[in-house]
Formats: structure tokens, C-alpha cells, sequence
């Protein structure tokens, strides 16, 4: 009985020296890394590697506000600004951009054209302060001919709705692009019905771009759906974007709450 008593104690004792061992263990070793999130891939119809590194830039510069808000300086140009391939724009018009934003907009559309989405183009990209401001008279004088009892306030409410006073248009930056059908050369909401753009609300952040002004998104954005106007800000701030339904404001504003 004794003898039964001392194994007893023995094996108990035994029992609590691994235990503690075990905790001691767990203490000192690192604790395990959490499972790393699945890395989301594409399929890309074209060699996508001369444009690897610009597509995932993860510069801040990328994501550089422009609205009514944050107005650009009359002087405000991209630092460097490259012409996209005639073989993209619509009838091989010249259509500069800043020069990652360009490679990365020139494999979007190379994607699209691999794809069978032949009839899109980009129809414009950068623009002067001085050139929005052209543009913005032109509108004006537009919806004052269009409506000949409205006062220049009133054109202007009309014209601001989908146009951008110079400086605080995001062509200035360099980084959007207009895309548009060759089949139908107007910048409407039709462009929505062209089975590219269900593609492009899919895919377009692959490319490091996002579709600048959705639908719902008025209240956010100052400006009406412009289904054709894609923002370059990089594939990792598109796709957290893409994923979340953010706009670039609401991103910005979450990114950094102070």
C-alpha cells in the first residue's frame, strides 16, 4: 500500500513537472504568426510585366485629392508626363498623363482590348488649369444658350454637377482617364450599357484604378455618375477600395480619421 502510494505521488509529481514544463515553454516561445490573408490574383490576357511596378506603386503621391473641397494651385502639374500610345486614344488624338499613371492606363486598355472590348479608348487624361478653365466657360455658355431664362448662378449649380471649376478638376493631377466607345463618341451614362464597363467595375482595380464617381455616391463626390471616369491610385488602394464600395474621399477619411 505504501509502495502504491509513493508511485501515486511520483506519478502526479511527474505529471505537474511536464505541465509546467509546458507553460514555461509557451512563455518563452514567439507566439505562432496568424494565417496570412489570401493574396487576390487575375488572370491577365497580356504580359503584364513591363507595367508590374507601376500598377502597384503604393506611393502616397497616388492618391492626391481634387474636388471642390481641395482645390490644385493654378501651377500644378504632374512632375513627369507621358503620351499614352496613339493605337489607344480615340482617333490617336495625343492624351498625356503622369508617366506611372500612364503605363498602368495603357495596360488597362491593352487587358481590354485582349479581352474583345475593341472599341475602347481613353479620350482624355491630363489637363491644365488654364484648359478646365476653357472647358468650364464652354459649359456655362452651353446651359445659358440651353436655357435662356436661368441666371449665371443657376448655369453655374447646372454646370458644376459635371464639371469641375479649374483647379479642383482631377485631370489636373494627371492620374483619371476618360474612357469611351468608339461606336458611341458621347460621354453619357449610356456608357454603362456597353459590356465593357461590367468588366471595368470588376477588373479595374487589378490595374490600380477605380471608378472615380459612382452611382450613389453624389453626396460624397460633389459630382454626378460618370461611369466612364477611372482614378489611378494603385492595385493595393484599389483594391481596398473595390472591396469596401469606398470612394477615394471616404478611403482618405478612414485611412486618416484626424
Amino acid at each position: 500500500m505504501f509502495r502504491k502510494t509513493i508511485r501515486v505521488a511520483v506519478a502526479a509529481f511527474a505529471t505537474a513537472a511536464l505541465a509546467a514544463t509546458a507553460m514555461l515553454t509557451a512563455c518563452t516561445e514567439p507566439p505562432a504568426d496568424p494565417p496570412a490573408e489570401p493574396v487576390e490574383t487575375h488572370d491577365y490576357q497580356i504580359d503584364m510585366t513591363p507595367y508590374e511596378t507601376a500598377v502597384n506603386t503604393t506611393d502616397s503621391a497616388y492618391l492626391k485629392l481634387a474636388n471642390k473641397q481641395h482645390p490644385l494651385g493654378r501651377d500644378h502639374a504632374p512632375a513627369s508626363i507621358s503620351a499614352l500610345p496613339a493605337e489607344l486614344t480615340l482617333y490617336g488624338k495625343e492624351v498625356r498623363l503622369e508617366s506611372t499613371a500612364a503605363l498602368a492606363a495603357e495596360a488597362l486598355v491593352r487587358e481590354l482590348r485582349a479581352r474583345g472590348y475593341n472599341d475602347i479608348a481613353i479620350t482624355s487624361g491630363y489637363r491644365t488649369y488654364d484648359y478646365q478653365q476653357g472647358l468650364f466657360n464652354t459649359y456655362m455658355a452651353n446651359e445659358a444658350a440651353a436655357h435662356p431664362d436661368w441666371t449665371q448662378k443657376q448655369c453655374e449649380e447646372k454646370v458644376l454637377t459635371y464639371s469641375a471649376r479649374p483647379g479642383t478638376s482631377e485631370h489636373q493631377t494627371g492620374l483619371c482617364i476618360d474612357l469611351i466607345s468608339q461606336k458611341n463618341v458621347v460621354l453619357d451614362e449610356t456608357f454603362a450599357q456597353n459590356p465593357a464597363y461590367a468588366w471595368l467595375i470588376e477588373n479595374a482595380h487589378h490595374f490600380g484604378f477605380i471608378l472615380r464617381y459612382p452611382v450613389d455616391k453624389t453626396a460624397v463626390t460633389g459630382y454626378d455618375y460618370e461611369p466612364w471616369h477611372y482614378r489611378f491610385v494603385g492595385v493595393q488602394a484599389a483594391t481596398a477600395m473595390h472591396k469596401s464600395g469606398a470612394t477615394l474621399e471616404e478611403y482618405l477619411n478612414t485611412a486618416s480619421p484626424n
